[in-house]
């Protein structure tokens, strides 16, 4: 099957991750619904040295933190930070080391699923982590969709697989929503797929005071998307320590 052609069904994984949302706890803490900071990096496998020197400074005092390409072992769990809640959604494991998307967050998550997609070329999980979050203020909750998109593949395909089937979570939730992530729109083709996925759910574009983004071929490959929240303040910064700069942005209802 050529990788443009629509697919129309969705995996089990769609259904099981609607299931666990609709399974959320009422033990959650809430986020301060007027003022929500957001840091989203790829962290490129924390490869480069000096990475963890811009995590703290860039991230520091963040209520969500987004990571792509986390990698953790079981011995260095423990060095996750600990006033922090975390969900991770693994994708490429190799010699013990398991490489996924983590959410971090300053409050526990209501409910918590992922979704996975292999990459066509390369045979790489790409995972999706979805988290729910309770707002002060409103019985509304906040779903944070934390995305790492199929890169290299024949078409556009698999692609669009992955995203129908994060549209087919988002489209059930009612309140606030964030995608956020390395989307790897690297084409026309993939930026209007995303941008048209975005605009059915409701979901607008964050745009950043100082936007300095990664491109290739003149597109960004790093979004925030929201839907119910307003921008208070948005901004990237350039760093050495991934091939991704970050983005940080401060929302609200």
């Amino acid at each position: 099957m050529p990788e443009d052609v629509e697919l129309v069904h969705y995996s089990a994984g769609v259904r099981e991750c609607r299931d666990q949302l609709d399974r959320r706890s009422a033990n959650g803490s809430e986020l301060d619904a007027s003022s929500i900071s957001l840091f989203n990096w790829n962290v490129q496998k924390k490869r480069a040295p000096g990475w963890r020197r811009d995590f703290d400074t860039y991230a520091n005092g963040a209520n969500l933190v987004l990571i792509q390409e986390a990698s953790i072992r079981e011995e260095t769990i423990s060095e996750i930070d600990a006033s922090r809640h975390w969900s991770f959604a693994p994708g490429y494991s190799k010699l013990g080391e398991i490489t996924g998307v983590m959410t971090m967050s300053s409050a526990q998550p209501l409910a918590q699923c992922s979704l996975v997609h292999v990459e066509p070329w390369l045979r790489t999980p790409k995972a999706t982590s979805i988290t729910e979050y309770g707002l002060t203020g409103t019985d509304e909750t906040l779903l944070v969709a934390n995305v790492h998109a199929v890169n290299f593949s024949f078409g556009i395909g698999t692609f669009k697989q992955q995203f129908a089937e994060i549209r087919h979570v988002l489209e059930h939730h009612d309140g606030p929503i964030i995608l956020s992530g390395d989307m790897n729109t690297w084409s026309d083709k993939r930026s209007r797929l995303v941008a048209d996925l975005a605009a059915s759910l409701e979901l607008v574009p964050v745009h950043f005071e100082n936007d300095h983004r990664v491109r290739f071929l003149g597109s960004a490959l790093d979004h925030i998307y929201v839907r119910g929240l307003r921008t208070l303040d948005a901004n990237t910064e350039i760093v050495n320590s991934s091939d991704h700069n970050p983005m940080i942005a401060v929302l609200g209802i």
